[in-house]
C-alpha cells in the first residue's frame, strides 16, 4: 500500500535553511593582517643583515644553497620561506589596499566625492613618506654609514647617495635608489589610488571570476616578461573584486569549518614559497611567472581573514592591532634603524644586531606615527572637508 502523493510530502522532513551570517561592518582581523604583513617586511629585511639568511636570499640558485646539508637550503627552499617572505607580504598589502578602498565608493555610491578623496588620499600617503625620507636622510650622514658591509643587502646601502637619488625618491618615480628602499610601492600605491574609479567600475561591470582569473594571467605574464604594471596593479584589482563581491562572499565562504581554512591556508604557504621552492634548471620565464602562484597564496590568506575568520583571536589581540595601528610608520622607517643600527653596531657584534634592530624599529614606529603619521591623518581629513564643504 502506497500513501498519496500529498501525504507523502507532508510527511517529508523539510531540511533546515542554512542560517543567515550578518556581514560585518568592520573587519579587524584584516587591520591585524596588515599589521602582521608589516611586520614580515621588517624581519625580512632584519634578517638579510645576517650572512645566513643573506647568503640563501641572493644566492638561492647556487650549487651550495641546494645543498640539503646546508642551513640555508633549509630557510630558503622550504615553506620555511614564508616566515621572512617580504615581497610575500607586499602582494598581502597591494590586495588589502584594493580591499580597503573600494568600500567607501561601495558605500556612498554615486554620492562618492572624488574631488575630495584625491587630494586627501596622496597627501595620506606622501607627508609621511616625504617625512620618512627625512629621517633616512638624516641617518645617511649622522650614522657611520658602510661600517658594516658583511652582506649583500648591507653593501648595496653603503652605496654614495645623489642629489638625484633623493630627487627620484623624493618625486616616487624611481625603484632604483638605495635611500629607502620599500618606498617602490609606494609609487604602485600611488597609480592604484588616481586609478580607483577605473578599477572599481571593472569590478562592478565585470564577471568576478573571470576578472580574478584574467588579473592571475597578467601577474604571470608580468612576472615572465619583467613588466612591473602587469605584476603589481592586477593584485590591487583582485582586493577590488573581493570588496566588490564581499556580500556574497561572505554568505559563501563564512559557513566553511575551521579544517577547511587551516587547508586553505597550508596550501597558501605552499603557494608563497612555491617561486623558492623550484630548483635552479627551471626556465628562468616559467620562474619569474610563478608570482602568480604567490599572488594566489596572498589571495587565499587575505579572504581567510575578510570571510573565514573575521574575528580571529590572534589578529584582533591587542599587540596584533597595535602592529596595525603603526604599520604604515614600521613600514616606512623600519630600514633606517635596520641599517643604522648595523652600521653602529659594527661587524664584530653582529650577533646583538637582530634583537636591537627589532626593538628600535618597533619603537621608532611608534614615534613617527605619533609626530609624523597621525599629524598626516589629520591634514587628510581637514583637506577632506575642505573640499567638500566647497
Amino acid at each position: 500500500m502506497t500513501l498519496p502523493r500529498d501525504r507523502m510530502t507532508s510527511a517529508s522532513p523539510t531540511p533546515p535553511e542554512r542560517p543567515v551570517i550578518p556581514v560585518p561592518t568592520r573587519l579587524p582581523a584584516l587591520d591585524g593582517l596588515r599589521g602582521l604583513a608589516a611586520l614580515l617586511v621588517m624581519v625580512h629585511h632584519t634578517l638579510l643583515t645576517v650572512p645566513l639568511f643573506a647568503a640563501a636570499y641572493f644566492d638561492s640558485t647556487s650549487e651550495e644553497t641546494w645543498n640539503v646539508g646546508n642551513p640555508a637550503w633549509w630557510i630558503a627552499h622550504t615553506p620555511v620561506h614564508v616566515l621572512w617572505d617580504g615581497k610575500f607580504a607586499v602582494m598581502i598589502f597591494f590586495i588589502l589596499s584594493g580591499f580597503v578602498l573600494t568600500l567607501p565608493v561601495l558605500k556612498a555610491g554615486i554620492a562618492f566625492r572624488w574631488d575630495a578623496y584625491f587630494p586627501q588620499r596622496l597627501a595620506r600617503l606622501y607627508l609621511p613618506v616625504w617625512g620618512a625620507l627625512a629621517v633616512a636622510i638624516a641617518a645617511i650622514f649622522l650614522t657611520p654609514r658602510g661600517r658594516n658591509d658583511q652582506t649583500e643587502w648591507l653593501r648595496r646601502r653603503a652605496d654614495p647617495v645623489s642629489f638625484q637619488d633623493v630627487l627620484n625618491s623624493i618625486m616616487q618615480i624611481s625603484a632604483g635608489n638605495e635611500i629607502l628602499s620599500p618606498l617602490w610601492t609606494i609609487r604602485w600605491e600611488i597609480l592604484f589610488s588616481l586609478l580607483l574609479g577605473l578599477f572599481v567600475w571593472v569590478g562592478l561591470h565585470a564577471n568576478g571570476q573571470a576578472v580574478v582569473v584574467s588579473c592571475l594571467v597578467l601577474i604571470a605574464t608580468g612576472g615572465a616578461w619583467q613588466v612591473d604594471a602587469l605584476m603589481y596593479l592586477p593584485m590591487f584589482l583582485i582586493g577590488v573584486v573581493l570588496a566588490v563581491h564581499r556580500g556574497a562572499l561572505h554568505a559563501r565562504l563564512g559557513h566553511l569549518p575551521a579544517r577547511t581554512w587551516a587547508i586553505g591556508l597550508a596550501a597558501a604557504v605552499l603557494l608563497a614559497s612555491s617561486v623558492w621552492m623550484m630548483p635552479p634548471w627551471v626556465p628562468e620565464r616559467v620562474h619569474d611567472g610563478s608570482i602568480a602562484l604567490q599572488a594566489t597564496g596572498a589571495l587565499i590568506v587575505v579572504a581567510a581573514c575578510a570571510f573565514g575568520f573575521p574575528h580571529a583571536r590572534v589578529l584582533c589581540s591587542r599587540p596584533v592591532q597595535w602592529l596595525a595601528t603603526v604599520s604604515f610608520s614600521l613600514y616606512l622607517v623600519h630600514e633606517t634603524v635596520v641599517v643604522a643600527t648595523a652600521d653602529l653596531v659594527g661587524p664584530s657584534e653582529s650577533s646583538i644586531v637582530l634583537p636591537v634592530a627589532i626593538a628600535a624599529s618597533l619603537v621608532a614606529a611608534q614615534l613617527f606615527f605619533l609626530g609624523v603619521e597621525r599629524p598626516s591623518h589629520r591634514l587628510s581629513r581637514h583637506i577632506y572637508r575642505r573640499v567638500v564643504k566647497h
